[in-house]
């Protein structure tokens, strides 16, 4: 019981310093709101209601979050194990254009079989792409972070390649062929964009909060990211685990670009991605690398970024002021000691207030 209690009182302090974090990066982002001539006040409520204001505004920021979701998600893996995968954006890449190739090669398949084909290929393609990286850390004791980083590029220069010259379709774009029709992941209300994608990544969600606490794999990849000397002590092979973590953190990434090839452009375009894989990281932050916090990050993220294309509409406010909040959040979820310092100094100055009063 004591046990139970300290666990829930550390979640508890886990979930204040959270949501600090995220009141602190709002109260700085207004700050350069007002210096920049906005109203803050009327900022937020703007971007609240062009998120979760009616219908289409929810499903419009369940649209842009299906693929922070998923890039979220590939980051909070590799963490369990310890592992900073920060090539999740090269990884879609690789996924992205893998959907594209397949869905172009075999147009009489039935979408049954074509979807989960698709699927398989790009989680099987990225997961291998990353699981490089796995094996050059484990094998060669290569930076992992530094290794991941640089294959963000060569997977971008290379499917840019691809689609600029082998690949590219009879367009002024520089775009594939349109995948199959089979191969399409609809719109869940024909009414509105947001696609079947999304429930994809729910269920990533599920099943990766499943396999991580209730299953023999996921105790290893925690036991290895606490303490891979631990690891080794109990039987634990931190190699193979790392190597695994790796490929699967790498092909949920894959599934990410196949996401937006399927469900959203019907095709490669090159650059199609908005820095999915690095907003991911800071959706994990923001989760505080639990699996199923996940979802309501990313949900979160793309409410943010749904509700700024709305200003932008309305007050012509920059994206870069949104970007500026993602970065805000994730400084302050790293430096648990100054949100610590902050409340401290907020509650000094409270009591201070109370004892001129009384």
């Amino acid at each position: 019981m004591k046990g139970k209690g300290l666990s829930s009182k550390k979640g508890y302090n886990k979930l204040i310093e959270l949501l600090a974090a995220l009141l602190m990066a709002l109260i700085i982002g207004g700050v350069f709101f007002r210096i920049s001539g906005y109203s803050p006040l009327q900022i937020y409520q703007l971007i609240f209601q062009g998120a979760f204001g009616n219908i289409n505004a929810i499903l419009t920021t369940l649209t842009y979050a299906t693929p922070l979701i998923l890039s979220g998600l590939a980051f909070t893996v590799a963490k369990q194990a310890n592992i900073m995968n920060l090539g999740t954006e090269g990884q879609l890449y690789v996924g992205a254009m893998t959907a594209a190739i397949v869905g172009t090669l075999l147009p009489g398949l039935p979408g049954i079989i074509y979807i989960p084909l698709m699927l398989f290929s790009a989680f099987a393609a990225a997961g291998l792409y990353g699981g490089l990286a796995g094996f050059l850390n484990i094998r060669f004791g290569s930076n992992m972070i530094i290794v991941t980083i640089m294959m963000n590029y060569i997977s971008q220069y290379f499917c840019g390649y691809l689609v600029t010259y082998p690949l590219r379709a009879d367009a002024a774009a520089l775009q594939t062929a349109q995948i199959a029709e089979q191969a399409v992941i609809g719109r869940i209300f024909r009414w509105h964009q947001l696609s079947g994608v999304f429930i994809l990544a729910v269920a990533a969600v599920a099943a990766m909060t499943v396999v991580i606490r209730y299953t023999r794999f996921g105790f290893h990849m925690r036991t290895v990211g606490f303490s891979k000397p631990a690891s080794e002590t109990v039987g634990i092979n931190y190699k193979k685990i790392t190597l695994l973590t790796m490929f699967l953190s790498a092909g949920i990434a894959g599934l990410c670009g196949a996401g937006q090839v399927m469900g959203v452009h019907f095709r490669y375009i090159d650059n199609f991605s908005s820095g999915f894989g690095f907003e991911g990281v800071a959706v994990a932050a923001l989760a505080a690398n639990n699996p199923a916090a996940v979802l309501i990050a990313g949900i979160l993220f793309g409410g943010i970024k749904a509700g700024a294309m709305s200003v932008n509409r309305i007050v012509n406010l920059p994206m870069d002021y949104i970007f500026m909040i993602q970065a805000l959040v994730i400084i302050f979820i790293a430096a648990p000691k100054l949100i610590h310092w902050i409340l401290d100094a907020v509650g000094n100055l409270f009591k201070r207030k109370e004892r001129e009063v009384a």
